[in-house]
């Protein structure tokens, strides 16, 4: 018989290496893409924690009143500053918005603590030129319940980053 005559197809043994090609490939990309989910929460605080720093050393270089402004829902925040008797954009701030696959859970600030959890208002840090930030939790999480949990230090400008849920002002 010649070649031509022969049934086309894969034999079990081609199939049984494309099959061990493909595990191999999820062997390997599936923890990747976990990782990356880590190193977005990671990068999330970070520049939170950064952000932090910078409004709490310009408000008392410039002896201004600044706030990070958050949007709770939309996974944004941004910075305004005190000009006359109103908040309004500070110089070329821009929304930011949390990476792919991280979101608020909250931000808790003593002054939320006092308000009605139902009033749906944006939450806000004030820092003042005195060189204080004012006490705030913000938790960030993933779709996986993966928690970090940033506390503000009112008198150095610093965060406290835990790498899981804590509540740290209660009502």
């Amino acid at each position: 018989m010649t070649r031509e005559g022969r049934e086309k197809g894969f034999t079990l043994i081609e199939m049984l290496v494309v099959i061990l090609i493909i595990g191999a490939f999820f062997f390997v990309a599936v923890p990747k893409f976990q990782d990356l989910t880590e190193v977005n929460l990671k990068s999330a605080s970070r520049n939170l924690t950064a952000t932090i720093k910078y409004l709490y050393n310009e408000a008392a270089f410039k002896k201004n009143i600044y706030r990070l402004v958050f949007d709770v829902e939309a996974g944004e925040y941004w910075v305004e500053s005190l000009q006359g008797n109103e908040y309004g954009a500070f110089e070329d701030s821009k929304r930011h918005r949390l990476p792919n696959g991280i979101y608020f859970k909250d931000v808790v600030t003593e002054r939320s603590l006092e308000r009605n959890p139902l009033e749906n208002e944006r939450e806000f840090i004030l820092f003042l030129p005195t060189g204080f930030v004012e006490p705030a939790v913000i938790h960030i999480h993933t779709d996986d319940e993966r928690y970090y949990t940033l506390a503000t230090k009112p008198y150095t400008g610093g965060t406290k980053v835990y790498d899981e849920y804590v509540e740290l002002l209660r009502r």
